[in-house]
């Protein structure tokens, strides 16, 4: 028997034990139940036991029968904003794929990059990381980016399976999502921390703010390590290319489709204008690239050559999030965390490693979209615990966004490899990677930078 067929067979056994654990005193009604189908659905991503989607649709089915989980709550991942941000993503990918309009880009851009395997590594993860304060949806931009980069890839000689293909991929996409967490609009945790800070606390984080306190440390580290440890992890180099041949005249499926980019670029560039989210953005310009007469495809494109797969995926790792906020799950399991540990005040370095390592527990269960609605409400007891201001405590928790060890953790991650074919494992291989250099460079460069800021109190 495979080890992932005895992994994956001890995960659901556990399910079941949790399931028939009698409720905590004192604490919510049937917690353990939907603890149960959690643990069941994470066990079943960790290993890649069963198609991702599957055990999304399967994790839906338990929540709402053994789980005891309201529908509502059950199916919230369906009218996230984010769900839809995905959605609309994998239509403009699909559409920037099918157009050419991706090997038109990658062919202006392949003459004014350098030569060298770094170097074309650390441009894309450098553009990657600007397009962070242009763009407020990490998905977006992926979804943007990522088939530009992988037609770059055919380009330069990397075929599809090739380590050069899947470090450009990883490129991009790892570049837009970790400089992200450092530049405010940038990404769905940044928000929903920020929003629940003000609303809890009266705490008000400003973009500016936020930013300086964020990314001087986490873009260096995205800029500078992130394209030494992809040229480590899949050792290529650059084949003979076409980038001389001249490109074919414009065709009107990407002269409309650089419009409707440009539509989309500009609507989520001033969101805070209009107020309309960047997932309606998303959705509505992925309708206008179906859309007849209009777009660059026909309508049918959504059963027929768009694979939604990774999309009911995305939405039930959605729905985990708020399933472990709103049943008292996550408060259970921080409080035990709490408990274990022991702050000590004036011991700032320690107490940064402590909240990191708490976080990262959380980011497991929760998934990092989810960990910020569980761990800014405990910002307080950590405050006071630590001696640190209310504002430090909340904001510490964002080092652990960066030490997610699993994709189903990071739903725009994901949606890069289906996007472009590539392994899981190759994915996986990287945010272990990414989180060894976060307690190695960002937990010491932020507890540096912190104590320069003056943040610690």
């Amino acid at each position: 028997m495979k080890p992932r067929t005895v992994v994956s067979a001890l995960v659901v056994l556990a399910g079941i034990a949790i399931w028939f654990l009698p409720d905590p005193a004192g604490g919510p009604a049937g917690v353990w139940h939907a603890c149960a189908v959690v643990v069941v659905a994470i066990g079943l991503w960790a290993t890649a036991a069963l198609p991702e989607y599957f055990t999304a649709l399967i994790f839906l089915l338990l929540a709402v029968t053994v789980g005891g989980i309201a529908p509502d709550l059950a199916f919230s991942g369906f009218h996230s904003t984010a769900a839809w941000l995905i959605f609309g993503g994998l239509v403009i990918g699909h559409a920037v794929e099918t157009t050419g309009l991706g090997g038109r880009i990658a062919a202006v851009i392949i003459p004014r990059m350098g030569t060298g395997y770094l170097p074309i590594l650390a441009g894309i993860v450098a553009a990657a990381a600007a397009m962070g304060f242009l763009v407020p949806s990490n998905s977006g931009r992926v979804a943007i980016l990522v088939p530009i980069v992988a037609a770059l890839a055919g380009r330069l000689g990397f075929g599809e399976g090739s380590n050069g293909r899947a470090a450009l991929v990883l490129a991009a996409a790892c570049g837009t999502l970790y400089a992200g967490f450092g530049v405010l609009p940038a990404a769905v945790p940044n928000l929903i921390m920020v929003g629940a800070a003000e609303s809890i606390y009266g705490v008000d984080i400003r973009f500016a703010e936020y930013s300086l306190v964020h990314f001087p440390v986490l873009g260096l580290v995205t800029v500078v390590g992130l394209p030494l440890i992809l040229r480590a992890l899949f050792p290529d180099r650059p084949r003979a290319t076409d980038a001389a041949t001249p490109p074919a005249p414009w065709n009107r499926g990407q002269v409309t489709l650089s419009g409707l980019l440009v539509l989309a670029l500009v609507l989520w560039m001033t969101d805070f204008a209009h107020g309309v989210s960047p997932g309606w953005v998303a959705l509505g310009v992925g309708l206008l690239c179906l859309m007849p007469r209009i777009g660059v495809d026909a309508p049918a494109a959504l059963v027929t050559r768009i694979n939604f797969g990774p999309w009911f995926f995305i939405v039930a790792v959605v729905a985990i999030g708020a399933i472990v906020s709103k049943s008292g799950l996550g408060g259970i399991v921080a409080d035990n965390l709490f408990a274990t540990v022991t702050f000590v005040e004036g011991a700032d370095f320690l107490n940064l490693a402590i909240v990191s390592a708490i976080g990262t527990v959380m980011g497991l269960l929760a998934g990092v979209p989810g960990q910020p609605a569980i761990m800014t409400p405990l910002a307080s007891e950590i405050a006071a615990a630590t001696g640190w201001p209310l504002a430090t405590a909340v904001q510490a928790q964002v080092l652990s966004w960066t030490m997610a060890l699993f994709p189903y953790q990071l739903p725009p991650l994901l949606l890069a490899i289906h996007l472009a074919g590539i392994p899981t494992a190759a994915l996986v291989r990287v945010l272990v990677a990414m989180t060894a250099a976060a307690w190695l460079a960002v937990l010491p460069l932020t507890w540096a930078w912190w104590s320069l800021l003056g943040m610690f109190g």
